[in-house]
Parts: C-alpha cells; structure tokens; sequence
C-alpha cells in the first residue's frame, strides 16, 4: 500500500474541527449504569451516559451533542432542546431503576439540569480534545513540544497547578495519560508549539509520573492511575482512537472488540487519507469500512475490509459521477454497518441516489467498494 502523508488546508472559515466532530460521531452506543461500568478505553470509542440504559435516549442525547458541536450552541440552548425530549420519554427526576449488576432496584437521578450540563461540558471538552490531538499529530514535525496550560477556573487542583508551563515533546510518554482534560470539570489544555518556542520557555525532561491505587466497587478492580487524575479520566482518548485507526489500516482489528472496530473504521472514512484520495492528490488505496461477518461470508470473501482507491474516483468520475467526502463516508458507514443487500449493494436511501457495488479484488484479497448509479 502506498504511504500517503498529510498536507495542512487553509480556510477563512472552517466551520467546526473536523475532528472532534468526526469523534464524537463515530463512536458507537452503549447503555450503562454507573460511569464506573466503563473503561475509559470504552469510552474512547462508545457513547454512554449513566443511568442511560436506552438506545433511545442515549442517541437522543448524542444527537444533541453533536448538533451542538457542529453548529457551536451553547449549553443553553442545548439544554432547552433537550430537556423536552427527555422529559417525554420518561428519563428525568428521581425513579427507580434496576441495577444491571446487583440487580436491586435504586432510586436513581436520571435527566436534571446538573446532569445536563456535566455531560456537555465533558463530553464536549473531550471531543476538542481528541480532535487536537490528531491535529498535533499531523503537524509535529513544524511544532513538536507541548505546553501543559491552565483553564480559566477560579480554582485548580494543586497537582494540575504544578504543570501548568511545563513543555514537553509531543510524542513523551507524559501525554498518554496528563493530555487534558484530566478530571471532572478540568478545563487544562495544551498548546502546540515550535522548538524555538519551546527553548525559550525550557524543555522540561519527562517526569516521573506518580501513581496511586484506586477501588472500583462495581467490578471489585484495584488499579493504579496517575495521582491528581480523577478516576475515568486516565488515558489520551486521541491518541487510543488513533491507535486502533493504524491498526485497523494495517488489517489487524478482524477480530477485535466490535466497538473498537467499529469506530477505527468510521474514523479512517472520514480521514484526511480519504481526502487525500478524492481530491486526487494521492495514490493507493485506504480501508473504509469493515463487514460484519455474515456479510463477508453471503459476499464469499475471506476478507471484512471494504476499501477506497484512485481507481474508484477514476471509475467514477468517468461516469460523470463526483461524489462529496460526506457521501463517501455515509456509505462507507453503510457498508460497515451491514446494510448491504443479495447482490453486492450498499441500500440506497432514496431511488436516484449513488450506491456502491462490492466487489472482490482477488481471493482473500481487500473488497472494492465501486461507485455506481
């Protein structure tokens, strides 16, 4: 496969970072109890809210979220749409509610104001985050330090404090676990940097990292996490996303857990390799999608992963077709999602639309998504 590399783009009005929304998009739903239920490498790729243990309402809320960050709303009015929807499904005040574990019967906190507002403020806080941290990838090479900068709290933890100013480079093992936000209404950030800048401030060498050990009481798990980290809030959901994106691409998430697959997938259809390859401006080929099982098997290839290449664009613009990023990712999406019918077609929404045949390269060979009307 041919190595693509990144080329920065230029915009008097970018609109939202395309990364962070595209994180929050991709992730997958998943109903919990309590936030001490998932892992914060769980969370990297699921959407979960405790107490929400309906599909329903957990996409109800992410939709929301998503509107808000694509289209910059503020909590107020985010909470003003919300709240109605909410409120008319039946998940808000206090009602009883089975715990999935214990399997008692509590008296729990669903939907409120407070509750509103954490889950937009983290999530939120999060998804910038992640999308920064792509973006600090794809330009380490002009700006390689980090600096590690308070919010605008009135108040800040003593162990965040001690941070604040402290420049490292973008790839110290620091960062797996200190990239902020570091806590529950942590509002640290970083800012990249060039080495020049980073002399004059001084490059600090990696510091230790003390550790203490924390009791989940709803697994019985004893765990070290960083000291001055609040629990759940351990690792650099950037940089895990991105992780499981490489290994996807190099064929190696088959039989990983679904959400992992699941979202590396949706991250790689919406990359910048994607781009890169629309545009023209890149050659090879880049996976897009994963298929379920069955449907690689009803399709008789050995192989799950759907990929895009300069021969696709080129098949389909000499159909005079030119298909958008945001098409492209929608059916990619599709595809990875299974909706995929007897002959090898990605359903179409509406009768006109695109669609994509998929077909075999060679046996055992990545499956070609082709453009097509």
């Amino acid at each position: 496969m041919t190595e693509l590399t990144d080329k920065p783009g230029y915009s008097f009005n970018p609109g939202p970072p395309p990364e962070a929304s595209a994180f929050l998009r991709n992730k997958s739903l998943k109903p919990s109890f309590n936030w001490q239920d998932v892992e914060p490498e769980e969370h990297a790729v699921s959407f979960t809210v405790a107490k929400a243990m309906q599909v329903d309402v957990l996409q109800s809320i992410r939709d929301e979220l998503q509107k808000a960050l694509d289209q910059g709303i503020p909590y107020e009015q985010f909470q003003k749409e919300l709240e109605p929807r909410l409120r008319s499904m039946g998940w808000w005040g206090v009602k009883d509610q089975v715990d999935p574990v214990t399997g008692e019967v509590r008296n729990v906190r669903l939907g409120s104001p407070r509750r509103l507002k954490t889950i937009y403020r983290a999530n939120m806080r999060s998804a910038r985050a992640a999308g920064q941290w792509d973006r600090i990838q794809r330009s380490k090479r002009a700006l390689p330090y980090l600096v590690y900068l308070l919010g605008p709290s009135q108040r800040h933890r003593p162990s965040h404090e001690a941070k604040n100013g402290l420049v490292l480079p973008v790839d110290d093992p620091f960062w797996q676990t200190w990239y902020p936000p570091n806590g529950w209404g942590c509002k640290c950030h970083v800012r990249q940097i060039t080495r020049r800048e980073a002399d004059e401030i001084g490059i600090a060498d990696s510091p230790e990292i003390p550790m203490r050990e924390v009791f989940n009481k709803r697994t019985g798990e004893i765990k070290s996490i960083p000291s001055g980290i609040d629990p759940g809030w351990e690792s650099n959901p950037g940089q895990y996303r991105q992780r499981q994106m490489e290994q996807f691409l190099r064929g190696k998430l088959g039989s990983a857990d679904p959400a992992i697959a699941h979202a590396a997938a949706r991250d790689m259809a919406s990359s910048w390799r994607v781009r890169r390859i629309h545009e023209g401006s890149a050659s090879g080929s880049v996976p897009v999608a994963m298929l379920p099982r069955e449907v690689a098997t009803r399709l008789g290839s050995r192989s799950r992963v759907v990929s895009i290449s300069e021969e696709t664009m080129a098949s389909a613009r000499a159909a005079g077709i030119e298909p958008t990023v945001s098409v492209i990712e929608e059916l990619a999406v599709k595809a990875g999602d299974g909706r995929i019918d007897d002959d090898g077609w990605v359903v179409r929404d509406k009768p006109n639309s695109p669609r994509w045949v998929v077909t075999k390269r060679h046996s055992g060979g990545d499956i070609q998504l082709l453009l097509m009307l």
